[in-house]
């Protein structure tokens, strides 16, 4: 790797450790999603009737969906709200410290800065998911086997995908007063097919599909094209968006 290549990763992995290490000292960015994330998690264990299999069908008004369908959705709106209520305060400390524009004279390309918070928030993200996944199998009792590795991949495609949408989003509503509503009013849209995506692949998975199974389907390939497409994106457009 050429140096200017080595200097670009060590200032990223610079800042993404700035931030961490506020967040140790902070704590307020973790124990609200984790919080969060727990609390819905324990709430839902209460929807299902205690005897439902994976495998049968519930009566929703949009149709007949499966016990699985139900139990991923759960989990994937879980990890989007929990995620939100994070993303919301990527710019917290520099906007509350006035350090926005110190932060921007930094000699690192914008991407780095978007690279470094995009980390940051990943970092945030798989925390609580490590908290959150064992506890739905847990309290809606399933075991996965040996397809725990492959539900560990779809889960860690869709978080790529939602950090980056998250990060740039976050971003553009750090400069409007009521930040934590826009998060989710410009995320949103844009988040729904990766969620799709991610809820119908656990399903399979639940459903007994293995790894072939998930490679096959259409969704994984739309998983990978969100994280390819809006990780550029979100690299490129981060320049603009925080000027």
């Amino acid at each position: 790797m050429s140096e200017a290549g080595t200097s670009f990763l060590a200032k990223t992995a610079t800042l993404t450790r700035k931030d961490l290490r506020s967040e140790l000292r902070g704590r307020d960015t973790l124990p609200p999603m984790l919080a969060f994330a727990v609390a819905v998690t324990i709430l839902l264990a209460f929807v299902l009737p205690g005897d439902a299999r994976l495998g049968e069908s519930v009566d929703l008004p949009v149709g007949a969906v499966s016990v699985a369908d139900v139990l991923a959705g759960f989990l994937y709106v879980t990890v989007l709200f929990a995620g939100l209520i994070g993303f919301a305060r990527t710019f917290e400390l520099e906007r509350e410290e006035g350090a926005v524009d110190a932060l921007l004279l930094a000699p690192l390309d914008r991407s780095g800065l978007f690279l470094s918070k995009a980390l940051t928030n990943l970092v945030y993200l798989l925390i609580v998911e490590a908290f959150v996944v064992p506890v739905f199998a847990l309290l809606f009792g399933f075991d996965l086997g040996a397809r725990w590795l492959v539900l560990l991949l779809v889960i860690f495609l869709v978080d790529i995908g939602f950090v980056a949408v998250g990060t740039l989003f976050a971003s553009l509503a750090a400069q409007t007063r009521s930040r934590e509503l826009m998060l989710p009013i410009l995320a949103l849209p844009i988040l729904v097919p990766i969620f799709i995506a991610g809820t119908q692949l656990t399903a399979d998975l639940l459903l007994g599909g293995g790894l072939e199974a998930v490679t096959a389907r259409g969704w994984f390939g739309i998983l990978i094209a969100f994280d390819v497409i809006f990780t550029v994106v979100g690299a490129l457009a981060f320049e603009f968006v925080v000027e």
